[in-house]
């Protein structure tokens, strides 16, 4: 098994060396990658630097004329990009770690986030820790942080153990192997904690049928990461039951979609079904609530975050944006519309039911939806099990069309 090492051989050389001599000690395969571009390499690289620069479409000299540093390491992320893809599509790429500061994290794990999910990443990093936002590193992409505790400035009672740990981490995961006959039909489901009794309903009704369902998390990075696996193939049905995204990026809420939301199932013509669960209350933390919000119903989901309820001209802006990304895509498509409430909270007699603000879900899809987007009205709330059995064979419907 081959398992690709990234470090700016100038500055972690020596880290590098101990990694490439674990792995091999281990009977795998190293491959080292030297995306650095100034100081002189303290070992040798299997692909230097000057082969990296190429491979970004300049060279290595021609870059550093530049005296540019933003341009030069932008230059060197995109032919890292290109040489970790072609080693990947060529077989030749089995696990890949990263021991870096600021600069080689951003470089090392660009070209990680490459790669598709399942394939071993590991970053042994000095900002994998405290305050530091840890989305533009790892993206949407299963990439194993480790914080460095000392600086990764040669090795010590401290770095060598960690780096040493981590080099065994990313060989297991390399060694690990899930049998194709094992692979079924995956169906791709959004969750929130306020619908989750539906949605493990459904996913219970699905695999009885011998589907496979991927649950995401409504968290903006879930829903995202949900879209691209759609986009890749990996997915063959969506029931986008908890868009909970959608109300948050409309209403500067703390987990807003991002761009490409809800449209990749219509891009690749997949069955999709869209749900409202959860997209009926805004999230803000308890210390920054609006001042729009102060006289609304609200529940404190945890210490720090706060579900409001919204409005009749929320909810239709919702429905608005789901018709408008819904209308655009091909392939069967429904939304539906749970009439008894779209969360654990939004059902008679809890804290944020409001059977008129539900109305501008309902009123604003009929309205908007294209008549090749079916509507389906379901006299229940969206965690009642009738609701999850109506959505499974609505599912079932939509696919037997697509077979058909």
């Amino acid at each position: 098994m081959k398992i690709v090492v990234i470090a700016t051989l100038d500055t972690k050389g020596e880290e590098a060396a101990f990694i490439r001599d674990e792995i091999i000690h281990k009977g795998f395969t190293p491959l080292v990658l030297d995306p650095g571009s100034t100081g002189i390499p303290m070992i040798k690289a299997d692909i230097s630097r000057e082969e990296i620069a190429l491979a970004g479409g300049e060279s290595l000299p021609a870059l550093l004329a530049r005296n540019d540093k933003a341009y030069v390491q932008q230059a060197m992320i995109n032919g890292l990009i290109n040489v970790v893809s072609k080693l990947y599509s060529q077989g030749q790429l089995d696990g890949i770690i990263s021991v870096g500061g600021g600069q080689g994290t951003a470089i090392a794990t660009a070209a990680m986030r490459v790669l598709p999910v399942g394939i071993p990443k590991v970053m042994v990093s000095t900002v994998a820790s405290g305050k530091t936002t840890f989305g533009p590193y790892v993206g949407t992409k299963d990439i194993t942080m480790i914080h460095s505790v000392a600086d990764i400035a040669g090795l010590n009672f401290i770095t060598r153990k960690i780096i040493a740990q981590a080099t065994a981490a990313v060989m297991a995961m390399a060694d690990v192997k899930i049998g194709e006959h094992e692979k079924r039909e995956l169906v791709a489901m959004t969750q929130a904690g306020v619908t989750t009794p539906g949605v493990m309903e459904i996913k219970r009704l699905l695999e009885e049928k011998n589907f496979e369902v991927v649950i995401f998390h409504c968290n903006g990075i879930g829903g995202q990461a949900m879209e691209e696996l759609i986009r890749e193939g990996v997915i063959q049905g969506v029931i986008d039951y908890s868009p909970h995204e959608i109300i948050d990026l409309l209403c500067n809420g703390l987990m807003p979609a991002l761009p490409g939301r809800m449209t990749a199932a219509g891009e690749m013509g997949i069955p999709q079904i869209i749900g409202p669960g959860c997209a009926d209350m805004r999230l803000h933390t308890w210390d920054s609530i609006p001042p729009e919000l102060k006289d609304r119903p609200y529940v404190r989901h945890t210490p720090t975050h706060t579900h409001f309820r919204t409005t009749y001209e929320e909810m239709s802006a919702v429905a608005h944006y789901i018709s408008e990304h819904v209308n655009a895509g091909h392939g069967p498509r429904a939304v539906i519309a749970p009439l008894q409430g779209y969360s654990m909270m939004n059902r008679a007699g809890m804290p944020l039911y409001d059977a008129a603000a539900n109305r501008g879900y309902v009123d604003t899809l009929k309205k908007e939806l294209n008549a090749d987007v079916r509507l389906v009205e379901i006299d229940a709330h969206i965690n009642d099990p009738a609701c999850a059995q109506a959505t499974v064979d609505l599912f079932m419907q939509l696919r037997a069309s697509k077979i058909n």
